[in-house]
């Protein structure tokens, strides 16, 4: 069995993002504020009484600059994996209008991140998220401990659950 300690990244900058916060998926290019540092510090802490032997963190900005800073303090290698990234919003990749992305958002929660039978969503269902993660995190069963640097989305997909998650909260899996 391997055990999966999930990390969510800590509290985003979204200013970091420069002029790119204007496009759609420029958010995600949002690194930590100097409070967000800190959290996954603090994680750090709990983390070392793992034996940590590797990283592994979605591709957004925020939550490979928490891999970066667990890389440091847990002594471990750090793999970027696309399908750890958070919750999709727009699966065609082409919505740029605020609002649109507001009314799927609210449609997801709405339905509980479910398609109603028979139907699809241009968002990603909460079964979506959690096998995509899954599936990226076979390749990783050869090890014994495994630090998956994510989002709050993605996490509440995986482990099903729908209460909020602190910057910085810790979950663990075993496969």
């Amino acid at each position: 069995m391997t055990k999966f300690i999930f990390v969510r990244h800590g509290e985003p900058d979204y200013s970091t993002a420069g002029d790119w916060i204007k496009t759609p998926l420029g958010i995600h290019f949002s690194g930590l504020s100097d409070a967000g540092r800190a959290q996954i510090k603090d994680s750090c802490k709990e983390l070392k009484r793992y034996d940590v032997d590797l990283i592994v963190s979605s591709p957004y900005t925020r939550t490979m600059q928490g891999a970066t800073i667990m890389v440091r303090e847990l002594n471990a290698d750090v793999v970027v994996e696309h399908d750890l990234h958070e919750w999709q919003v727009d699966l065609s990749y082409s919505i740029t209008d605020q609002n649109v992305l507001l009314q799927l958002c609210q449609e997801h929660d709405r339905l509980n991140g479910t398609y109603p039978d028979g139907e699809t969503r241009g968002w990603e269902s909460t079964a979506m998220a959690r096998s995509r993660v899954l599936k990226c995190l076979e390749k990783y069963k050869t090890y014994n401990c495994v630090v998956v640097s994510g989002h709050a989305m993605m996490m509440q997909a995986v482990f099903g659950i729908n209460e909020p998650l602190e910057y910085g909260a810790i979950l663990e899996l075993e496969l």
